[in-house]
């Protein structure tokens, strides 16, 4: 009778586990999946697909591999991916997504997480990425809007399609293309300068506000989840930290050349840093001009040295450009220099000079038509000056002026 009884529980123990495992006609295998058929060559905790050949579903881990045992080779390894590469298709050898159909505001998502830390120092890789063969491609490469087709026209350790945004120092030399080729509506600096505002770029870089200051610490939150995290964006003893910046405010420079800001994503302001050395540059040659322009004209020039008081030379490529005498001449307190200037002239100055040629000092005109500018005596101290209108970098007129004690 007991041989009977555990013969019986025996068979049904068995039924039970074997009811777990299902192997279809086809020969696939399938294990916890109920009454479905198994679609891949081994289905676990679910059917599968007919494009795999093993299909595992898990609640935390959908596969968990560890490796262990101590093998005769350098190169130990918990899981490969290999997909051998085909004429004419995208072949991928390990694949990691975590897609959502709708937007949440909690939690977190890794497509690809990897961790690597306390081997050899130095030889710590969260991930690795390099190249093979002769042909064009990158180790990394990131874009964005699920764009997964880029040509990549070189050999590149990183090649990324998008903004790149960086908390830390970038060491290395920062080029960018420049090439005729790849731009198009271009236009030199000494044509677009002066521009609907009538300032011109030397103008401009004179009202630029250089700054120094210190980086605020910034912080990001983990919203929406069960307790609100701060972690902050710098390292607050590294150098870029600790140390002075030299830099402008975005703000600012937003008024002169609103082409050289950006706005980020988050509503904060950038400066294209490297588009302002142009500007520079630019406003040197102009400077090198009106410099020269007073050498040769102001400097070297007998008539102006000996004019009379109410003479003048007028250059003549500039017609209805005027400059009157100031008046009150000889004065002690101060002086009101009259102008004309052109509606179609857009770059104009008032350079004051001692009798040597020496450049006192320049006053930028920013008006058309007739205006005057006011001269302070407390500005210089007593003796004869000249006064030119430039318009240019070109002296359209020069007169004499007298300041008495």
């Amino acid at each position: 009778m007991k041989k009977i009884y555990f013969v019986l529980l025996f068979c049904a123990i068995t039924g039970i586990s074997l009811a777990q495992v299902k192997v279809a006609s086809t020969g696939k295998v399938g294990i916890n999946i109920g009454t479905s058929t198994p679609l891949s060559n081994l289905s676990v905790n679910s059917a599968g697909n007919s494009n795999s050949a093993l299909w595992v579903t898990g609640a935390t881990y959908g596969i968990y591999a560890e490796r262990s045992g101590t093998p005769g080779t350098t190169w130990l390894r918990a899981v490969v991916g290999t997909a051998p590469h085909e004429d004419s298709r995208y072949t991928i050898g390990v694949e990691g997504q975590s897609i959502a159909s709708s937007a949440y505001t909690t939690g977190r998502a890794w497509g690809v997480l990897g961790t690597a830390g306390n081997s050899t120092s130095g030889r710590n890789y969260g991930v690795f990425g390099t190249t093979y063969g002769s042909q064009n491609g990158a180790g990394i490469v990131g874009t964005i809007n699920n764009n997964l087709d880029v040509n990549i026209p070189g050999v590149y350790a990183g090649y990324f399609v998008g903004n790149v945004k960086v908390t830390g120092l970038i060491n290395g030399v920062t080029i960018g293309d420049s090439d005729n080729r790849l731009k198009q509506n271009i236009t030199g600096l000494d044509n677009a300068a002066t521009g609907p505002t009538g300032a011109s770029t030397l103008d401009k870089v004179l009202q630029m506000k250089p700054v120094e200051y210190n980086l605020k610490q910034q912080y990001t939150e983990s919203t929406g989840d069960s307790a609100t995290v701060q972690q902050a964006l710098y390292d607050e003893n590294s150098q870029l930290f600790q140390k002075k910046h030299y830099g402008l405010i975005a703000q600012d420079l937003q008024e002169l050349y609103p082409d050289l800001v950006y706005e980020n994503d988050n509503g904060y302001l950038s400066i294209n840093y490297t588009g302002i050395i142009p500007v520079l540059i630019q406003s040197i040659k102009e400077l090198k001009a009106e410099v020269q322009t007073l050498e040769n004209d102001c400097c070297n020039n007998d008539k102006l040295k000996s004019g009379s008081l109410d003479g003048s030379t007028t250059n003549p490529e500039l017609n209805g450009a005027k400059l009157y005498q100031n008046n009150p001449n000889p004065f002690s307190v101060q002086t009101t220099v009259k102008f004309e200037i052109p509606e179609t002239v857009h770059s104009a100055q008032l350079h004051i000079c001692n009798m040597t040629g020496t450049l006192l000092k320049t006053i930028s005109i920013s008006q058309c038509g007739t205006g005057n500018i006011t001269i302070n005596a407390n500005d210089f101290v007593a003796g004869m000056y000249l006064y030119s209108l430039v318009c240019y970098g070109k002296i359209v007129d020069t007169k004499q002026m007298l300041l008495t004690e």
